[in-house]
């Protein structure tokens, strides 16, 4: 049978059979595919549930773990589950179906119609699509405010946050930039056009013509779903229960199933909903001001995969993983949603279809490791250290023995593996980590970090120690107006920390004016007057940079 393959390939690749299927590969043995969700196939775990669609029919879909531990109830592909940031296609598409009925138009200024924006930047509506606004991440406002992602945080909350927004991360268009706000704001204007909430617009316009009866946007956190999966987290004892409270759409909340994204892809084959225009324009990747395109569309990830194109998304929030994959060469989709916080829905999808490309024409080999090499713990220890990664972002490398770990921001801990003295891989994704070598004996001062076909340049941060008279001079009470939030700044045996709302922070000096933080902090910046005391500081995290506080008197109690 594999003979015969081959034949029809090289008669069709010749011309000479025109009539060639275009997809010839067989499918996969079940046994092949759950052998990658083994670890997640136990009546004590979570875990996930899987679709494959092929020619716009699901051709293979298991779940795997428990949807709910207490209750031992299984996962099914019939499982509802919070879908996270696959939530965003959605909203995206209910925009350009009114972009398509003439109701608005993607070149917009968004105070067109939220007027309640403090910003007065020329944000358009199509900046928002494509994370190219400059709007700070309101995730990451909301926690420096001192919310916490278990909190009940509403479309209420998350507007007082961005409509006091003064400033942005960059000028609209410059960048692109992930922001949750963008698609928090874009569904605050189908609801001024449409006179529709989100929810109600999506289910009238979206789901109920398509006949996806397990989906909706949760605008209630309290709202039964029917089935739903429960979010985990791994810990010592086994797992624990995430809470997920969210009451906010745009962004996020979506509850769907493996099998209703099945009939949601099958419309970009129809287009059923929204018609050809619409879907069109849902693939059409964002683009800068020099023109260079960020292949990333709206809600969607339009990139190609081991050379073949591609649409993608994936998902996080609390305990859920979410990653729908499609590949239209091919006719193959593959759809997974998870409740464990470390579950791995990329790469697992991902795995799931390379069983599929497997010998197809024109697709990349599979990524492939190289060889491990053992170094020496003083190597190791040499790229150690704190860089910086965009304008208020930091990561970290941690040497353990003849072992590197990275450490983001966030407290998210990966190990890498080492292929050179230079050069280290994660086992877990496709991140590549290659640090340009010191000069002499001295320790890299740089680095490249590469992931999904993306560079990041890494600079090392080198350490000054400010004197303890620089430190008193920063100790007081700052106010931030964007965040409506007070931090205080005490000095205690030598070290300067931050209380803020929900808890304290310590700074950990890089010189006499800068100095990083762990979650929810990123790098804090001083600016001090002619005699040297501070007089206000800037907080700049991953995707909210620059956010000011400046230094207020409060009268003592």
């Amino acid at each position: 049978m594999n003979d015969l393959r081959r034949f029809l390939r090289l008669l069709a690749a010749s011309g000479l059979l025109v009539c060639a299927p275009m997809v010839l590969a067989a499918n996969p043995s079940p046994a092949a595919i759950d052998r990658l969700f083994a670890a997640w196939d136990k009546p004590d775990t979570p875990g996930a549930a899987l679709a494959v669609v092929r020619d716009g029919k699901i051709i293979h879909s298991r779940g795997y773990g428990m949807a709910n531990l207490e209750y031992a109830v299984p996962i099914t592909p019939s499982t509802p589950f919070h879908a996270a940031s696959l939530s965003k296609q959605f909203t995206a598409l209910a925009i350009h179906m009114l972009a398509q009925e003439g109701k608005l138009d993607l070149d917009d200024p968004v105070r067109k119609y939220l007027p309640e924006l403090a910003v007065e930047a020329p944000i358009t509506i199509r900046h928002l699509l494509h994370h190219t606004s400059g709007m700070r991440d309101v995730w990451d406002l909301l926690t420096l405010a001192g919310l916490r992602m278990d909190d009940v945080i509403t479309d209420g909350d998350i507007l007082g946050l961005l409509y006091s927004q003064r400033e942005l991360n960059f000028a609209p268009g410059q960048e692109e930039l992930y922001s949750n706000s963008g698609y928090s704001l874009l569904g605050q204007i189908v609801r001024r056009v449409s006179g529709q909430t989100l929810a109600a617009f999506t289910q009238e316009r979206v789901f109920t013509p398509l006949g996806m009866t397990n989906t909706h946007f949760h605008e209630n956190y309290s709202a039964l779903v029917k089935g739903r999966a429960y979010s985990y987290r791994r810990t010592r004892e086994g797992y624990a229960y995430v809470a997920l409270s969210f009451s906010n759409t745009g962004a996020t909340s979506l509850f769907t199933t493996v099998e209703d994204l099945a009939t949601w892809n099958a419309n970009f084959d129809t287009a059923k909903v929204g018609g050809p225009a619409v879907i069109a324009a849902l693939l059409g990747s964002g683009k800068l001001v020099n023109g260079r395109e960020t292949g990333y569309a709206s809600g969607l990830v339009v990139t190609p995969y081991r050379s073949v194109p591609a649409v993608a998304h994936s998902g996080s929030d609390a305990g859920y993983r979410a990653y729908y994959m499609r590949l239209p060469q091919h006719k193959l989709a593959v759809i997974v949603l998870g409740n464990a916080a470390d579950f791995n829905a990329v790469e697992t999808a991902r795995r799931v279809a390379d069983l599929y490309l497997e010998g197809e024409p024109g697709v990349a080999g599979p990524r492939t490791y190289p060889a491990e090499v053992e170094l020496q713990p003083r190597d190791v220890a040499a790229l150690a250290g704190d860089y910086e990664v965009r304008p208020g972002g930091v990561l970290s490398f941690v040497a353990e023995g003849s072992k590197l770990f990275s450490v983001t921001g966030g407290g998210q801990r990966t190990p890498l593996f080492a292929s050179s003295p230079t050069q280290f891989h994660s086992r877990a994704s496709d991140l590549v980590v290659t640090f340009a070598p010191g000069a002499g004996n001295e320790p890299p001062m740089s680095a490249i970090w590469k992931v999904s076909d993306r560079e990041y340049p890494l600079k090392r941060v080198m350490r000054e120690t400010p004197s303890a008279d620089a430190l008193q001079a920063c100790v007081g009470d700052y106010y931030s107006a964007e965040l409506r939030t007070l931090y205080t700044l005490t000095l205690r045996s030598g070290k300067l920390s931050v209380r803020y709302p929900r808890g304290n922070v310590e700074l950990r000096p890089i010189n006499r004016d800068t100095f990083f933080a762990s979650h929810p902090l990123g790098v804090v910046t001083f600016k001090r007057d002619a005699a040297g005391r501070c007089e206000q500081l800037a907080v700049s995290t991953g995707r909210a940079r620059n956010v000011r506080f400046a230094r207020v008197n409060i009268a003592p109690v």
